[in-house]
């Protein structure tokens, strides 16, 4: 109701503003929501950072909590409902009660949508005003069209304090209570004339550029009472440019609601007594937010990733790369400076304000800490995790670098691999080809039908320029095993295409190998994107989207863009040499070890696609593969050699004879692997 009925108040006419000025019937009923007794100034206190190994940031936050005001949140369904993966669920926030449900169901309804039902407030919410884009979209909430309403409890907001001045309190929402665009429409648009900032303060049409008049009708109308809203303080927001890429932030503003800055967030000194990480090097726990179910059902979008599964991202109020963009901070804790497009409509909204302590009746709400938000555990172990583990460094004076590694294997998916030759039996051998002139005939007749993908007798195979290929089982390295999941990498050079299409400056997010390998929609036409070759529907349900983090390179500084999330990937410089991640997957920490862990063999169809193979006597049949990491300049990509060295300087991302080694994460309690013999670094 809230939302969906604000951004159609131009459309649907004076009844929506009856719909909203009935909100302030809470104030009747609010009383009994929260505790009676105030939080004095003595009990609160500014955030607490403290050393803590197991944050990627080394550190965590602990803030003190507040209530104040109330808004929708809880949802009230019966035993059917189905609507948001359970894993996105928080306590509290699904009521599921069947006898409720019914009460609610064929209650009286005041006009406005508003409901006090044994002392407790609630709305409901048509389907009518669902979000625009609400559909079958993974990870949104699944409106059920065959339910005329949805209902919510109204219940009191969680604050974090985040500072303590001259008397007075910042406080930031402890989740997103809401979805709502930065701006309605696909314009050039600053802070100062944003559609939500005129949505958060109640302001008027001359607010916005859009001229939407949302007085009466905004989230500090709805949320407070009158008193509340008495003691909320405005506040300078200062407005600066992005530094990336300087795009003018606009006029500062003053404001009593507001979202943070890239300032506030991870730039100023600020943002370390707020309790962020000061920086934007690290995934940052104390940046993780969850949203609530009522801001769901209002398309806040939510993570599956399995460390930040539920999470959702919120928007900072610096202009991105460009006038119609906004930064945002993602489900992991890391910045996006370059931002989403102003019109995002399932980016969440985390509110803050700035509150006099001596007016504003605070409810203690408790502490909450970033190291609660950290990882996500799963709700069942896989009993077949047991028969794989990380890999095992073994120590041997004879090998580069003075070890080897000895890593796990399973086989998961199948991709084309093997060629299939007209010679004689004779005449095949170790290097993948078969020569059977049976098959390659069978084969060979199949070209009648027009087809280039044959299954016989329960096997595939695919003609490339003439050639035939048989699919393989995959065979992948285990890198890691970690909470339910397994991350692996191929153990040859699968495929060879380029980075990038178009010889220019592009970051993993953009290149058009990351789009293929995924199947994104606009994928660049190399063939059938890999992950819908390589794998089933059941295969592709099992692979976990992994948090993919792209630091910058190791000796150039070259930055290599926003991380991102996928369900395949290539490994970066970080990961292949340069940490103890990657001493951690089996490769020797070093780029100055001609490292034999890192020495991979293209596959017969991958030197058909065009992948490079050596002829020296010491490496044959190596190829070299690309990493994610830009190389000295952004046109430039680094790769690991035939001899396992690491190339840091890079080949240009439009190189078309470099290997591919995909790697995905797979969740252990559904993937269907076959264990297969250890892979050692040593053969």
């Amino acid at each position: 109701m809230f939302k969906g009925a604000m951004i159609r108040e131009n459309e649907r006419g004076p009844s929506m503003k009856r719909l909203f000025s009935a909100v302030f019937c809470l104030c009747l009923v609010f009383p009994i929501l929260i505790p009676a007794s105030p939080v004095y100034a003595d009990y609160l206190h500014e955030p607490v950072v403290e050393a803590f190994a197991d944050s990627p940031t080394g550190k965590k936050t602990t803030w003190k909590c507040v209530y104040f005001g109330a808004y929708p949140s809880s949802e009230i369904a019966d035993s059917s409902w189905m609507a948001v993966d359970g894993y996105a669920l928080r306590d509290g926030d699904l009521i599921r009660d069947d006898l409720l449900y019914a009460k609610l169901s064929e209650s009286d309804w005041q006009e406005n949508d508003i409901l006090v039902l044994d002392g407790m407030t609630y709305v409901r919410v048509g389907l009518d005003h669902a979000p625009r884009e609400a559909g079958a979209r993974e990870q949104h909430y699944a409106w059920d069209y065959k339910r005329p309403w949805h209902y919510f409890a109204i219940l009191p907001i969680r604050w974090r304090i985040l500072d303590i001045r001259d008397g007075k309190a910042l406080l930031l929402a402890d989740r997103m209570p809401d979805c709502v665009p930065f701006n309605c429409e696909d314009e050039e648009v600053r802070w100062e004339n944003c559609t939500l900032r005129s949505w958060l303060n109640g302001y008027g049409a001359d607010a916005n550029r859009q001229g939407i008049d949302y007085t009466g009708a905004g989230f500090i109308d709805r949320a407070f009472t009158a008193e509340e809203r008495g003691a909320i303080v405005p506040f300078r927001c200062v407005n600066r440019e992005n530094r990336d890429y300087g795009t003018p932030g606009g006029a500062d503003t003053a404001d009593r609601l507001f979202i943070l800055s890239n300032g506030e967030v991870f730039e100023d000194g600020d943002s370390g007594r707020y309790g962020f990480d000061p920086g934007r090097d690290h995934d940052d726990p104390a940046k993780r937010f969850t949203s609530t179910l009522y801001a769901k059902c209002m398309g806040a979008w939510w993570s599956p990733v399995e460390d930040y599964a539920g999470n959702s991202f919120w928007f900072m109020r610096t202009s991105g790369y460009t006038a119609r963009s906004v930064t945002y901070v993602c489900d992991f804790g890391y910045i996006y400076s370059k931002g989403t497009l102003v019109t995002c409509s399932d980016a969440a909204v985390l509110p803050a304000m700035w509150v006099d302590l001596e007016k504003a009746q605070l409810a203690d709400a408790g502490e909450t800490c970033s190291a609660e938000i950290i990882h996500f555990s799963p709700s069942g172990e896989n009993d077949r995790a047991s028969d794989i583990s990380d890999p095992v460094v073994i120590p041997d004076s004879d090998m580069p670098g003075g070890a080897y590694t000895v890593w796990n294997a399973v086989a998961f998916g199948q991709y084309p691999q093997t060629e299939i030759v007209k010679g004689s039996p004779a005449e095949s051998g170790d290097d993948g080809r078969i020569a059977d002139p049976k098959l390659f005939a069978e084969l060979e007749a199949a070209i009648e039908t027009g087809r280039d993908h044959v299954t016989l007798d329960g096997t595939r195979y695919c003609r490339f320029k003439g050639r035939w290929f048989r699919y393989d089982p995959i065979v992948w390295r285990v890198l890691e095993v970690k909470d339910g999941t397994a991350l692996l990498m191929a153990d040859k050079c699968l495929e060879s295409i380029p980075y990038h299409s178009e010889y220019k400056d592009v970051f993993w997010e953009d290149s058009g190998m990351r789009k293929w390998l995924n199947g994104e929609k606009d994928a660049p036409s190399y063939g059938a994107p890999f992950i819908n070759a390589a794998f089933t529907d059941e295969e592709r349900r099992a692979i976990a989207v992994t948090a993919v983090n792209n630091a910058s390179n190791y000796y150039f500084g070259t930055a290599c863009g926003s991380g991102t999330h996928d369900r395949v990937f290539i490994l970066s410089e970080e990961e292949t040499f340069c940490s103890d991640k990657a001493e951690k997957y089996g490769f020797r920490p070093s780029d100055s070890v001609p490292d034999t862990g890192r020495r991979l063999r293209p596959t017969p169809y991958a030197v058909a696609r065009g992948a490079w193979v050596s002829a020296d006597t010491e490496t044959a049949g190596i190829g070299f593969w690309l990493l994610r990491t830009n190389g000295y300049t952004r046109d430039n990509i680094v790769y690991v050699g035939e001899k396992g060295y690491l190339y840091n300087r890079g080949i240009p991302v439009t190189c078309a004879d470099a290997g591919i080694v995909p790697v995905i994460r797979i969740r252990l309690d559904i993937a269907q692997y076959q264990r297969v013999p250890d892979i050692s670094s040593r053969r």
